[in-house]
């Protein structure tokens, strides 16, 4: 495998579906389900935009990075030891990758609602209805329109999460 194919992979992984951000639903427990979009601000160049990827993922990648070198140096450090510095080592990459994005990580915005099956509370109906009518906007951006337009419409939802 080339390096060139190497490097579009692990960029489409960093890079996620969308520009503006990401729709995430999951289940959870008891019949709930949590519905959150993210709407990144508009304008942000790839590089910023896989910043602030890389830091908002830290969770996962620095559970991961902390698990592999806690096995990895063990065995020649000791428990201690290798607990104190694989800590250190991800907490440290979690505080650069948090100073990076540092100048437009508060404009992101995220719109979040649980829904409870067989529960129809009033206002997470009209937060859902509000989400519901943003994701659309974006989808039908990203599939029917390019370049100044898409950067339009994005720019109308992400004015729209303001308020």
């Amino acid at each position: 495998m080339s390096t060139a194919t190497q490097t579009t992979r692990w960029h489409r992984l960093i890079d996620g579906d969308r520009t503006w951000g990401s729709l995430h639903i999951s289940a959870t427990r008891y019949g709930a389900t949590r519905y959150r979009l993210v709407v990144f601000p508009p304008g942000l160049s790839t590089e910023q935009r896989r910043l602030l990827r890389i830091w908002r993922a830290w969770p996962t990648w620095g559970m991961a990075v902390w698990l592999i070198l806690e096995v990895a140096l063990l065995p020649t450090l000791g428990a201690v030891a290798a607990l104190t510095l694989s800590t250190f080592a991800v907490v440290s990459a979690g505080a650069v990758s948090m100073a990076c994005v540092d100048q437009f990580r508060r404009e992101v915005r995220t719109l979040t609602v649980l829904r409870m099956t067989g529960v129809n509370d009033r206002e997470s109906a009209d937060i859902f209805t509000e989400l519901k009518r943003h994701a659309t906007a974006l989808a039908l951006a990203d599939r029917h329109l390019t370049g100044a337009d898409h950067e339009a419409a994005v720019w109308r939802v992400y004015e729209r999460m303001a308020a």
